[in-house]
């Protein structure tokens, strides 16, 4: 079955309200502007790079919720 064929299943199970919340939210094509990140951006990107002890890999942290990486991949 093609993604298409999926999207439209799912979209024929769907509440008049939740079509509604569809619509509204990919109703319009909205674009969003690439900006240079700010200082306050800046400071939570070198936070970020920081190793730590509570952080993980994206992918794992994937796998341990119980899907691949691949599940969430476009």
């Amino acid at each position: 079955m093609s993604t298409r064929e999926k999207a439209s299943m799912i979209l024929d199970r769907l509440t008049e309200e939740q079509l509604r919340a569809f619509v509204t939210l990919f109703g319009a094509s909205i674009e969003i502007p690439e900006e240079e990140p700010d200082e306050w951006d800046q400071a939570l990107i070198k936070d970020s790079q920081v190793d730590n002890a509570e952080s993980m890999a994206m992918d794992d942290f994937v796998k341990e919720l119980g899907f691949t990486p691949d599940d969430l991949r476009i």
